[in-house]
């Protein structure tokens, strides 16, 4: 099946066009719901492979680590080769990992498992976003990439509340066997439908010219340093919370378990509308860095209300909506990069950008983990010294992007 010309894509747009971005964010959808589906499951997968509250934190900051340092080569390979194989082969990949997660009876076999997924994953959500680029053309790649975020969001809270209640029947086992049969089944979908605009075979497929050579030509730009900086805090605070904090958080105030993770969940809906609203808030304010700013500002108020001032279930969920949406706002870090740098290195530029998120997502994430006292039940004085390096360097970033960042607004390129 041949691929169409891609100033004829770029110029319908159409059902193709989306089908093609459904196939690629689809995916992303998959990913998130397994990383979500991992912060409700770690207490019973903890129970039943005998692990402390640290290696818990410690798997999921792995599956981090290996995801940013093999992150920033997913951009220059989609650049070359495309969604057309590399995305299929992705998912199947991710499929394994779920089943070797769901066949886990070891902390070691738990790591592996989370390798191997984050290894598939790199191309999730530049993939997605890169689908959108292509097809729908490089104007409304900023576009594109926070309704990618927004609908990975989304997904993440509806999935969540679904995998919430699943547990309420099933072994966690079952329901993570349960994502591989749906991986199968995408895996076979994106081969059959994925197809690019463009010939990837007319492009060198020269490592050190080529791939290497697009990475330094983004990494040498201080700028998307600074701007990654900021959304890499705004991120990883996300993540940090979404995926493992939150909810226990909010359990050490005495909160039932159940409602603590419908209440940490909803972090995802505020991610999800912030990710869809912030590029167009971001228009309005003329400035891609003042956005970035004041939301840094509500996400460390939220943040700190929500460890020392305890409410009730609405109070909470006001919170962490709070958080959601105003992290969001890391979103504008894809836009700035891509503003910095030439069209054909925009997906360079992504995947620059998400490595950096996540390598400072890892961090985000461990720290907690390792200075909670090793106790059997975690007081809210605990997280409140616990979280907070996730506030301190928010802070700093903050500072920093104030004094050096420049803004890469243009009204002439909307």
């Amino acid at each position: 099946m041949p691929a169409p010309d891609a100033d004829e894509a770029l110029k319908s747009g159409g059902a193709r066009a989306w089908w093609m971005w459904i196939i690629a964010t689809t995916f992303l959808l998959f990913l998130f719901n397994l990383q979500t589906g991992y912060n409700i499951i770690n207490p019973a997968l903890a129970k039943d492979l005998s692990l402390t509250v640290s290696q818990v934190s410690m798997a999921a900051s792995v599956y981090t680590v290996v995801f940013a340092v093999l992150q920033i080569f997913s951009g220059p390979i989609l650049d070359r080769f495309g969604i057309r194989y590399v995305i299929p082969c992705a998912i199947l990949t991710v499929t394994l990992g779920a089943y070797l997660l769901a066949l886990a009876h070891s902390y070691p076999q738990l790591i592996v498992a989370q390798v191997v997924m984050a290894i598939g994953a790199i191309f999730g959500f530049v993939g997605a976003g890169f689908a959108g680029g292509e097809w729908f053309g490089s104007i409304k790649f900023g576009y594109m990439f926070g309704l990618v975020q927004a609908s990975a969001a989304f997904g993440s809270f509806f999935g969540g509340n679904l995998i919430n209640e699943l547990l309420d029947w099933y072994h966690w086992r079952t329901v993570i066997n349960g994502f591989g049969c749906f991986g199968l089944l995408l895996t076979l979908v994106a081969l059959l439908f994925l197809r690019d605009t463009r010939d990837v075979h007319r492009y060198s497929l020269s490592f050190r010219t080529g791939i290497v050579k697009e990475l330094f030509s983004v990494l040498k730009i201080p700028q998307i340093w600074l701007s990654t900086l900021m959304g890499a805090t705004l991120f990883g605070g996300l993540l940090s919370l979404a995926v493992v904090w939150a909810s226990k958080i909010i359990q050490s105030y005495g909160m039932e378990p159940t409602e603590a993770n419908r209440a940490s969940l909803v972090i995802w809906l505020g991610c999800g509308i912030g990710s869809g609203t912030m590029d167009f808030i971001s228009k309005k304010l003329r400035s891609r860095k003042t956005t970035l700013l004041f939301n840094g500002v509500g996400f460390v108020i939220a943040l700190l209300l929500l460890l020392y001032k305890p409410g009730s279930f609405y109070f909470t969920s006001l919170l962490t909506f709070i958080i959601g949406f105003t992290s969001a706002a890391h979103m504008l870090a894809f836009t700035m990069a891509a503003e910095m740098v030439p069209e054909a290195l925009e997906g360079t530029s992504a995947a620059v950008t998400n490595s950096g998120l996540y390598l400072i997502s890892a961090v985000m994430i461990t720290l907690p983990g390792y200075l909670l006292p090793h106790a059997e039940k975690l007081r809210p004085e605990d997280f409140q010294l616990a979280i907070m390096p996730v506030e301190i360097i928010t802070v700093i970033s903050m500072i920093l992007c104030f004094l050096f960042l420049q803004d890469t607004f243009k009204p002439e390129k909307q």
